[in-house]
């Protein structure tokens, strides 16, 4: 089981917890020894709105041979941490912020678990949060998850731990761009504070 040096936990006061399990370059459980590559900025957006909203967050913070996103709870530190913190700090709203690949013809997509109602509702309110401001006009699009047998971060923490969970998907020219990026947590900070 790997260590739990790969993550740094940000504490909160603000019963919502956020998640950048992607920011580094991370292994896949596959065939191949090939990495996925990092998903940088996602970390900045969690530290931002955790510092803006008093919420809880949970980042990678280097390289790992894992993927905390898909490894089962068993072997999974960084799903493991995610549950205590949830359960020991009463979690109302999960959001995990992943990164868009370059080809997407969307500027951000909002997953749910499927048959969550309070997920789904999640997902509206941030859609609808998103596109202010400098974000005006971008197309911001709900998916469900897929039903493919992998139990994603949102999936596990809305059907195991029975709290409303979104995963967002944000293209890299947000991400990247000071001042896109800044807007995009403005706007969410915006719902989320206290």
């Amino acid at each position: 089981m790997p260590s739990k040096n790969y993550f740094k936990i940000i504490k909160g006061t603000n019963p919502i917890l956020l998640s950048a399990p992607h920011v580094f370059s991370h292994k896949r459980p596959s065939l191949t020894p090939s990495y996925k590559l990092g998903e940088p900025w996602t970390d900045d957006i969690v530290y931002e709105i955790c510092a803006n909203t008093g919420a809880w967050g949970i980042v990678l913070t280097q390289e790992t041979d894992t993927d905390p996103n898909y490894i089962p709870l068993k072997r999974n530190p960084y799903k493991q941490e995610i549950t205590k913190i949830v359960q020991e700090n009463k979690i109302i709203k999960f959001l995990d912020f992943h990164g868009l690949r370059n080809e997407s013809e969307i500027d951000v997509g909002i997953y749910y678990p499927t048959r969550f109602q309070n997920s789904i509702l999640l997902a509206e309110t941030v859609s609808k949060a998103l596109g202010k401001g400098k974000l005006r006009g971008i197309n911001s699009c709900i998916f469900r998850f897929e039903d493919n047998g992998q139990e994603t971060l949102g999936e596990y923490v809305a059907t195991k731990l029975r709290v409303p969970s979104i995963q967002l998907e944000i293209a890299r020219y947000i991400r990247e761009d000071k001042i896109l990026r800044n807007t995009f947590i403005e706007n969410l900070s915006n719902i989320f504070r206290v």
